[in-house]
């Protein structure tokens, strides 16, 4: 579940970055990563009381460029989600006092 609707207005708990990928996970990655940009990302992410989550699009590597431009495209997608945490010791300290 993307959100969690707790009042009468909706909060979606993650940050989500989307990328398309062939599924050899090869494509030209819009926003290329590395530590320093993720943990950043990361970092924003819990300050704004979200998980970062990473979205790959995964296109056969058959699929055309003509294909794409339909929707019909969709039943040949998959969809991987990684959840990216960081771990914050004073937190987790905290929650295992709770314990």
């Amino acid at each position: 579940m993307l959100f969690i609707s707790k009042t009468p207005f909706v909060f979606f708990s993650y940050s989500v970055i989307i990328e398309l990928v062939d599924d050899h996970f090869e494509g030209s990655l819009r926003r290329p990563f590395n530590w320093k940009s993720l943990a950043a990302l990361s970092r924003v992410s819990v300050n704004v009381s979200k998980e970062l989550m990473l979205c790959y699009l995964i296109k056969p590597s058959t699929m055309t460029d003509k294909e794409m431009e339909s929707p019909e495209c969709m039943k040949r997608i998959k969809v991987q989600e990684v959840i990216l945490s960081r771990w914050v010791s004073s937190r987790e300290r905290s929650d295992q006092d709770e314990l």
